[in-house]
């Protein structure tokens, strides 16, 4: 009975090597042992080391010995659930307050956001190969992380699984055996949770899904999904029920303890979970973050003051713009030719008119019947009972009568432009929020939009101080050249801000305080002046006046003097950008800071940073700050970007920045060569 075997070490999991027939028994048993070279029982459908068993019922029992490849997890997968309006947090957190997953843990050595807490716990178990997405609004997020944004925009969180189960499944990842993690990305602490779904997903393999239930309530935003499963259930969801959905699946329920699983909703939560805004320094992020909370609210406060005017360039849109008509309006020609109905020959009814004369003649018409055709022009309405569109190059007229050239056939609707073809009434011309340009102008011109409901203008003050600076001819010792007054302006233009003041202050306490006492526009940016010294005088006044300080400075290299704040003026709530006085410190802060709150005072999408490969090692610093390093982008012959960092990027200096395509964002670790990280690009 027994033969050799010869084990197998492809990478094919199964595949037969030897069958064997004895009675169906549990005399058998040691006998298959034997066989094996084992001294142990082989269970009826077990495995002796290195080899699987399959056993099929019969009156003889058939052992068919395969193989055991390595052991291999299913390959696994995450979704963080970032979206929602955080509107209980909102209305009760303190201004400048960002988004439930952009707050921090107070109280941990390294500062962690909730959603970076809950990538870095499901990190913890992806195996190599496992994707980790996040369904929400743009955000800064490590540079390995992909980010989609649930559609339809707001719609809940069972379109937001639906989006980024699809997002796995266009990659090809929801292969068979894959499972899903669905994490809610303000949970306080997943990686409890996340255990014990694992745990009962082993002991439970047979469900579908697997769900965190809390005192007798499901929790799907805290579960274990079949990756096929997922998107079978998951396939066509745009809004409804979540709950819904999952009933839909074979769940196994997985009890947990309030605690494990417990989420914020309102600042009074959040600050008993030792959670919020840190105070002092902030990382870089989260002053970003906090930036773009202040944002919106300029925003809210724009919105309450739009008002109808003619589409221009550089306005605003403050709602959704829909078409009042269909687009074409009505069926017409594609091309220069012959309206038809039915096959041809045709008789022509009227010769093609040799010219207008001032004549509309689009607007002509007609009614044809089967054998008939009329000449039309591109654009031209089409007759009724026209069924296809000949072109005049491809057929002649003899007699009254309209032939195809040989060879020529046409099928029916050919060349007919029908009524409603691009566009239907009702639909979203340009989205709330827009920065109108040309191109947006020649489509709301083309729909018969005349009036939009615009934004007021999004106006900044900027000021420089510094005695110092000069602005004409060659410093002397002692002296610096302006760098400030003709990007600053040009780049607050660029991103949607209308510069309203642009002053010079000399180093002087009555000069610094009387103009922010002043300043009176929705953002105020002032250089110089935000640093420690007895001649910082920028700092002193901004913490005296502000109602909030979003950071006293940031951990960044260069621009950590930067000092955040903002204030209310009127009804109205104001930013203030205290930026360093050194050239590329103060550019970066503008590129930081700067540019996420005017896309956001604006109601755009937030700038978030995009993915680099580093193409040459970025060495590690001392001091605990993040990088913000000029970069040359570069492409190789198989069009692969690579970001190569520049020399000459001291905080004084500005020769490697005015050569750079972005500004990586490297960690005080640096960044070995061929790494990816975040990074902003430089318009």
């Amino acid at each position: 009975m027994a033969r050799p075997l010869s084990r197998w070490n492809g990478r094919v999991p199964w595949r037969v090597c030897s069958s064997v027939s004895v009675p169906s028994t549990r005399s058998a048993r040691p006998a298959v042992s034997r066989w094996l070279g084992s001294s142990r029982a082989v269970p009826s459908c077990s495995t002796a080391p290195g080899w699987m068993l399959m056993r099929r019922f019969s009156p003889v029992i058939s052992w068919t010995f395969c193989p055991r490849s390595p052991e291999v997890r299913p390959m696994l997968h995450a979704i963080i659930v970032a979206g929602g309006r955080s509107s209980r947090m909102r209305a009760s957190a303190p201004v400048g307050t960002p988004a439930k997953p952009l707050l921090e843990f107070l109280s941990d050595a390294t500062p962690l956001r909730l959603i970076d807490h809950c990538i870095g716990s499901a990190r913890d178990v992806l195996p190599e190969g496992g994707r980790c997405v996040v369904v929400g609004p743009a955000m800064d997020l490590p540079a390995d992380v992909e980010r989609v944004r649930e559609e339809p925009v707001w719609s809940g969180p069972a379109s937001a699984i639906a989006t980024g189960v699809r997002q796995l499944e266009g990659d090809g990842a929801c292969e068979l055996g894959a499972r899903v993690l669905i994490l809610a990305a303000d949970v306080v602490n997943p990686a409890p949770a996340i255990a014990a779904l694992l745990e009962a997903a082993s002991e439970n393999p047979g469900a579908q899904a697997w769900v965190a239930e809390t005192d007798g309530h499901p929790q799907p935003l805290l579960s274990l999904v079949d990756a096929q499963a997922a998107a079978a259930a998951f396939a066509g969801v745009r809004g409804g029920s979540i709950r819904a959905v999952f009933a839909t699946l074979d769940v196994c329920p997985v009890p947990l303890s309030a605690e494990v699983s417990r989420d914020v909703d309102t600042w009074e939560q959040a600050q008993a979970a030792g959670i919020g805004m840190r105070p002092g320094p902030a990382e870089w992020t989260s002053a970003r973050d906090r930036v773009a909370a202040v944002a919106e609210r300029i925003y809210r406060d724009r919105t309450a003051r739009a008002t109808p005017m003619a589409p221009g360039v550089g306005r605003v849109v403050a709602s959704d713009i829909e078409s009042p008509m269909n687009v074409p309006h009505y069926t017409s020609s594609a091309m220069d030719g012959y309206a038809v109905a039915g096959p041809g020959p045709w008789e022509l009814l009227a010769e093609p008119a040799e010219g207008a004369q001032g004549r509309n003649i689009h607007r002509t018409g007609g009614t044809l019947r089967e054998g008939q055709a009329l000449p039309v022009l591109t654009g031209s309405l089409l007759p009724e009972g026209a069924d296809a569109v000949v072109r005049s190059e491809h057929s002649e007229v003899r007699g009254g009568e309209l032939r195809l050239l040989d060879g020529i056939t046409v099928r029916t609707g050919a060349d007919i432009r029908h009524a409603g073809e691009e566009l239907h009434a009702g639909e979203i011309l340009v989205a709330q929020g827009t920065l109108l340009q040309p191109r947006h102008l020649a489509l709301l011109g083309a729909c018969g939009v005349d009036t939009v409901p615009a934004l007021p203008a999004l106006t900044v003050d900027l000021a420089f101080s510094g005695n110092e600076v000069i602005t004409s001819g060659i410093p002397g010792p002692g002296e610096v050249r302006d760098a400030f007054s003709g990007s600053f302006p040009a780049l607050v233009g660029q991103r949607g801000g209308t510069v309203r003041s642009v002053t010079r202050l000399r180093d002087d306490p009555e000069q610094v305080e009387g103009w922010l006492e002043s300043a009176e526009e929705d953002i105020v940016v002032i250089t110089g002046g935000s640093g420690h010294s007895g001649q910082d005088f920028a700092r002193r006044f901004i913490t005296e006046t502000a109602d909030v300080v979003l950071a006293e400075s940031v951990r960044c290299a260069p621009g950590h003097p930067t000092l955040l704040a903002a204030r209310e003026r009127g009804s109205r709530i104001q930013l203030i950008v205290g930026a360093p006085g050194n050239p590329l410190a103060a550019h970066v802060a503008l590129h930081s800071f700067l540019e996420p709150a005017l896309a956001m005072a604006n109601g755009g999408e937030f700038p978030a940073t995009v993915p680099y490969v580093v193409g040459e090692a970025i060495p590690a610093i001392t001091k605990q700050r993040t990088r913000l390093i000029p970069a040359r982008v570069v492409r190789n012959a198989q069009r692969r970007s690579t970001a190569i960092p520049m020399t000459r990027t001291n905080s004084h200096m500005l020769s490697g920045y005015a050569h750079a395509d972005a500004l990586l964002v490297v960690p005080a670790t640096g960044a070995p060569e061929g790494t990816v990280v975040p990074g902003l690009p430089l318009g």
